[in-house]
């Protein structure tokens, strides 16, 4: 028994966005130590109003060198998800090298703080375009394939922000809540297809983009203690491992009666509503 549920993803192939290291890579390792091919695409370069370094190149290639290394069938691409056209020719190469695509987990997300008043124009849209867009994009050109198929799993990472308000990020919010949003119609739209479409709402992940954003803040103070004051459970810190556990779920056909649901991953930070 458990060798069986070690391969319930054999001849299954999944697309990670944002895979290339931390809650991704985190994602496609536990896909592929399964059975599944995944393919990790990342921006590859930083964002302006972004306070902390995004992925890179190297980080990409070293994913994919340590993913194949396990014997596990890996492509690594870059693709900015905010762009349509880009989006398109990177799902056109997955196909092409998978046969197809299983398993669509939008996890790629950025986060910035600022009050209100000194919000840019353009810090909301990267937000808001890398966030909500590039998950409508992914979801626009892999669907329709799963439409095809009549199976697929679709996994949105939100954030307890989509959930309720946090203070310096109100473009954060709104995007994180309309991921929830397009999630709930999205599984009313293709439940007759077989496919479910569910979130995943983490709350403050160890995470490198914790001290980029401790630097707007001029903390001088342990950075997930500031960022998880909100967790109910303080003994231990959620891990990308805690979050890439859920995905697996919710991407299996254990949870085939779950669509539009949104699982919290926060450490019960939520549990007060």
């Amino acid at each position: 028994m458990s060798e069986l549920f070690q391969q319930d993803f054999i001849n299954k192939s999944a697309l990670i966005t944002g895979g290339a290291r931390n809650i991704g890579l985190a994602i496609a390792r536990n896909l592929a130590s399964r059975g599944a091919s995944v393919a990790i695409v990342d921006i590859c370069h930083d964002l302006e109003t972004v306070p902390y370094c995004m992925s890179s190149e190297e980080d990409l290639n070293n994913s994919v060198a340590e993913l194949a290394g396990t014997g596990a069938r890996t492509l690594g691409l870059n693709c900015d998800v905010r762009n349509e056209n880009q989006v398109q020719k990177t799902i056109d190469r997955v196909v092409e090298e998978f046969g197809g695509l299983d398993i669509l987990v939008n996890n790629a997300g950025i986060i910035s703080l600022f009050p209100l008043k000194e919000i840019s124009e353009k810090a909301w849209d990267e937000v808001l375009d890398v966030c909500l867009k590039g998950t409508f994009f992914c979801c626009k050109h892999v669907v329709p394939l799963m439409v095809e198929k009549k199976y697929g799993k679709v996994v949105n990472i939100s954030s307890v922000a989509g959930l309720r308000g946090l203070g310096l990020s109100i473009h954060y919010a709104a995007a994180k809540h309309g991921v929830i949003g397009l999630t709930k119609a999205l599984a009313m739209e293709v439940a007759d297809h077989n496919i479910n479409v569910n979130a995943i709402c983490p709350g403050t992940v160890e995470s490198p983009m914790l001290d980029g954003l401790a630097s707007q803040l001029s903390l001088d103070k342990d950075t997930y203690e500031h960022f998880s004051q909100g967790h109910l459970i303080k003994d231990r810190r959620i891990t990308p491992d805690d979050i890439a556990n859920a995905v697996r779920w919710l991407a299996s056909d254990e949870s085939r009666f779950l669509t539009g649901a949104v699982i919290n991953v926060d450490a019960g930070w939520t549990a007060g509503g």
